[in-house]
């Protein structure tokens, strides 16, 4: 059973490795850069422009917060 699996393998990647690849010249038909679809636009983002300062605060009482946090009303 092993070796059945392990041929089948096998052939399916002697298989593939023996498929024909796109030539480069015909991937070279196509141009590299198409100067009628522009750029982007390249204006500046700071990497802290949303940067905010938080510190780290003590445990609350999960019971309760969960208590705070269920839906209230019928069936809860």
């Amino acid at each position: 059973m092993k070796i059945a699996a392990l041929l089948a393998v096998a052939s399916a990647l002697v298989g593939a490795g023996c498929t024909a690849s796109p030539r480069l010249a015909d991937m070279a038909t196509e141009p590299a850069a198409n100067p009628s679809f522009g750029t982007a636009s390249g204006h500046y983002h700071s990497v802290l422009g949303s940067y905010q300062h938080r510190e780290p605060v003590d445990p609350k009482n999960w019971r309760q917060r969960n208590d705070d946090l269920a839906p209230k009303g019928e069936g809860s």
